[in-house]
């Protein structure tokens, strides 16, 4: 018999019936029973499935099969992506937060390759209860316990995320699954208790369960009490950040005043600021380290400070926090050949061509002291003047030094050596391509 509460989704949500709606599938129960209720809800033609594989599992591939002959006996859509992790170390006490990331990456990317403006995900109410549980354990604060929001916006893509089942238990998705008589894997990893997530659920949710019947379902509600706080403190901190941030990044003197005023709403401000730059939060040890190293400053205009954190690095330099990638100095030396009518400075080809052949184009590391004419108007000045000059930060001063013969060509940054570039004829111009990461 089909539970009273059976998995429904409402088209009221959608702004219309020809939206693609994504549908997070792993092939286990709940991502199928979504996937199923998805299609009766919208019709298979508004529907896609898509499949994260991190082959963290040897029966990972198979599970690939299995999704794509579900999508097909639904009649939808489907797509994947393999993701690699750094280990196959399932006890690595980082391997399901990084995982998650890595699903969520290769979810949003196949979502705008797609064009699907909606991504469900088949979480229910055991998955908030846990997750609840987890975030208590942690000492996580108000953020980590609000849990999951049954909608959302990613604001990195414009993809709204719903999860439809939050107030449906496993119990009941399992009664929709059977009645409808669905196929699904079973990951074997869910039964091994040295994964926190497994023993929350096989362990804790049992006894609290036994001390309050309603435990799971008054988790859901505290969490929903917890969110409307954290949207009132995002709210407070956007006031704060207002007067605060610039093109250029985070005006440290101001956010230094209002440390002054209160400790708490300095720190829910810059939280704000790193999550509106699309950056993990900081662990408080950090925070509080960061805020130390701020505090430290003699003038804040005439400091730099350089912090890394979650692969990217946070830079204070002339009075301003921004962020960039912690390889931004990376990058490999090119050249293109300009277009008669280009007014860009190049090498002429006969000269490129004959340097080229004798190896005296190459790469080399700032030792101080170098000079370079960028302008023929202008004398030869140190690079040391140029970047202050021209405002480029240190931490974009690292950048090997392209050399032709003894002279310095190119500068990543500032430019071509107008000692020996031209302006007119065949020519080839030096390009700085930034690494990707």
């Amino acid at each position: 018999m089909v539970s009273s509460k059976t998995p429904q989704i409402n088209r009221a949500p959608f702004p219309g019936a020809s939206t693609r709606i994504a549908v997070a599938f792993s092939g286990g129960i709940d991502s199928t029973a979504l996937l199923h209720s998805t299609v009766a809800a919208h019709g298979p033609e508004n529907v896609i499935a898509l499949h994260v594989n991190h082959g963290l599992q040897q029966q990972a591939d198979s599970w690939v099969i299995h999704c794509a002959k579900i999508a097909n006996e639904f009649e939808v859509f489907f797509d994947f992506r393999l993701v690699q992790l750094e280990t196959v170390n399932q006890l690595d006490a980082n391997i399901e937060a990084r995982a998650r990331q890595a699903r969520y990456d290769a979810l949003r990317e196949m979502c705008l390759m797609h064009s699907a403006e909606h991504l469900l995900f088949g979480h229910h109410q055991d998955d908030q209860a846990e997750t609840f549980l987890l975030q208590l354990i942690r000492g996580s604060g108000l953020l980590g316990l609000a849990g999951m929001p049954p909608v959302r916006e990613d604001f990195l893509s414009e993809i709204r995320i719903w999860r439809p089942f939050l107030e449906l238990t496993r119990d009941e998705i399992e009664s929709y699954a059977n009645t409808y008589q669905l196929e699904w894997i079973e990951d074997p990893t869910n039964a091994n208790e040295q994964l926190t997530r497994n023993f929350v659920r096989k362990k804790l949710l049992p006894l609290f369960e036994k001390i309050q019947p309603q435990f799971k379902n008054n988790i859901g509600r505290t969490a929903s009490h917890l969110r409307t706080a954290q949207s009132l403190l995002d709210q407070l901190a956007d006031i704060d950040l207002n007067v605060m941030t610039t093109e250029l990044g985070l005006e440290i003197k101001n956010l230094l005043s209002l440390r002054k005023e209160d400790l708490g709403r300095s720190s829910n401000a810059l939280r704000r600021w790193l999550f509106l730059q699309g950056i993990q939060m900081p662990s408080e040890e950090r925070l509080h380290a960061w805020w130390h190293d701020l505090e430290g400053l003699s003038h804040e205009t005439d400091h730099q400070l350089s912090w890394l954190h979650d692969g990217l690095r946070l830079n204070v330099w002339r009075g301003k926090l921004s962020v960039t990638e912690a390889s931004e100095s990376l990058g490999i030396w090119t050249f293109k050949l300009l277009d008669e009518s280009s007014a860009d400075p190049g090498v002429p080809i006969k000269v490129y061509q004959d340097a080229l052949s004798r190896g005296d184009i190459y790469e080399k590391e700032r030792i101080g002291g170098e000079k370079f004419r960028l302008d023929l108007k202008r004398p030869r000045r140190s690079l040391k003047n140029l970047f202050q000059e021209l405002d480029i930060p240190p931490w974009k001063r690292d950048a090997p030094l392209l050399y032709l013969g003894e002279e310095i060509l190119a500068i990543a940054g500032v430019g071509v050596n107008a000692e020996i570039s031209v302006l007119s004829g065949k020519r080839m111009a030096p390009v700085f391509e930034k690494q990707k990461t």
